[in-house]
């Protein structure tokens, strides 16, 4: 995935002023404080990021039980959601736009004539934002209007992250674009949105189902049923998951738990877009300690640099996993026209850095064929996902060569 340069650029000493402006305006400062203010970040900021770190980072098991705990129990949550939106919002709002980025960079279009998103456990509308900072710098030809339903349990995010994603989004000229907000926990013994909600064609969900107390195997169901019924033709569910191994290895045995039920129930509408290039078996399953994940890279705003300085922190590279599903009865080659260059069989994804092995560079690749370590001989710099067409495999998944020319998509 190579993000576009005018959006990695887009969050420099404009954005940092926006961000400025409105947590003053939201009183989230004390008064005459600033956010070059080093001594009130160490006190008041640091260590919420640092314990919000830790557990967005813990390996060993969800956040469903000890992150709700820790949003409720702060004993100061100005600061604490401060701290968050400081810091986590716009790294989330870029992976977003990364995505959306990538969809523009495989000849993606936007085919609905109006955009109705839905973005669950919204938080500071940092998906929502995302998308708006997608289409800006990498657009997919979307419509100027949209209208938003931002779902969250925490009433005071809800409100806040509403509010800034109007100035956000005004600030990028999608002066037109509105949301509705929902304080609510997603009962799902009910489904995710109850009989009578409307349809929309985007649905996401960020860091989401790593809250949900619930197997792959269990949610794939009621993902369909709700998208049976509230998601359009032509529409887009966008996935994004921490790229920890449990939480990455969840969003892959989701997406297989998504391909076996659509089988069982005879339909073929839904069509994984990325980051797989087809519906064939995850090659990362099939070792257990195997996981799947993209990185971006970007220059961040100047006070998340300081913030990170303090925190002995670094997010200038942002891991996530991800899955983008289509809901349509059109082929993969119509949906992303730069693969049409090479048959589906010849198409293979980086998943991995690529490192120098005497003249070649070596790296791992996934495609029809699964995951296998392979190694090309070029001058071309290629990196973690970028795309091989035309590209054939020879040798078994420990030792491939690719042999020929192939295109790279980068």
């Amino acid at each position: 995935m190579k993000v576009p340069e005018p959006l990695s650029l887009a969050f420099g000493s404009e954005f940092e002023r926006l961000i400025s402006d409105f947590i003053t305006q939201e009183n989230l400062l004390p008064p005459e404080t600033t956010l070059g203010s080093n001594r009130f970040l160490a006190r008041a900021v640091i260590p919420h990021i640092l314990k919000l770190s830790q557990l967005f980072n813990r390996e060993d098991k969800n956040q469903a039980s000890s992150l709700p705990a820790y949003w409720k129990d702060s004993s100061n949550p100005q600061n604490l959601r401060l701290a968050y939106f400081l810091y986590f919002m716009p790294c989330n709002l870029f992976r977003m736009a990364s995505i959306w980025a990538e969809l523009s960079r495989l000849g993606f279009r936007w085919k609905p004539k109006t955009m109705r998103g839905i973005e669950f456990g919204a938080g500071p509308a940092s998906g929502m934002c995302g998308i708006a900072a997608g289409e800006k710098f990498a657009s997919v030809g979307a419509p100027p209007s949209a209208n938003w339903a931002l779902i969250e349990q925490d009433q005071a995010m809800l409100e806040m992250g509403a509010r800034w994603a109007q100035v956000y989004t005004q600030t990028l000229g999608s002066t037109d674009w509105s949301t509705r907000t929902f304080h609510r926990k997603i009962d799902l013994n009910r489904g995710f949105l109850p009989k009578s909600a409307p349809d929309f064609n985007l649905w996401i969900m960020s860091y989401y189902l790593n809250e949900l107390e619930i197997t792959p195997q269990a949610l794939a169901p009621l993902l369909l049923d709700a998208w049976d019924q509230h998601l359009e033709e032509d529409g887009l569910v966008i996935l994004m998951e921490p790229a920890l191994k449990l939480q990455s290895r969840k969003i892959l045995e989701l997406r297989k738990a998504i391909l076996l039920e659509q089988k069982r129930r005879k339909r073929d509408d839904l069509l994984i877009l990325l980051p797989c290039l087809g519906h064939q078996t995850c090659g990362a399953l099939e070792n257990p300690e195997d996981w799947c994940h993209e990185e971006v890279t970007w220059w961040r705003p100047p006070y998340l640099r300081k913030l990170d300085q303090l925190a002995g922190l670094d997010r200038k590279s942002l891991p996530f996993s991800y899955l983008v599903i289509h809901k349509t009865r059109r082929s993969r080659e119509e949906v992303l026209p730069a693969l049409k260059r090479a048959p589906e069989n010849k198409r293979h994804r980086l998943v991995s850095p690529a490192h120098a092995e005497g003249r070649d560079l070596e790296f791992f690749t996934c495609g029809q064929d699964g995951k296998r370590r392979a190694r090309l001989r070029t001058e071309q710099l290629i990196q973690r996902g970028d795309i091989l067409l035309g590209s054939e495999l020879r040798g078994d998944v420990n030792a491939s060569r690719v042999e020929g020319k192939p295109e790279i998509i980068e």
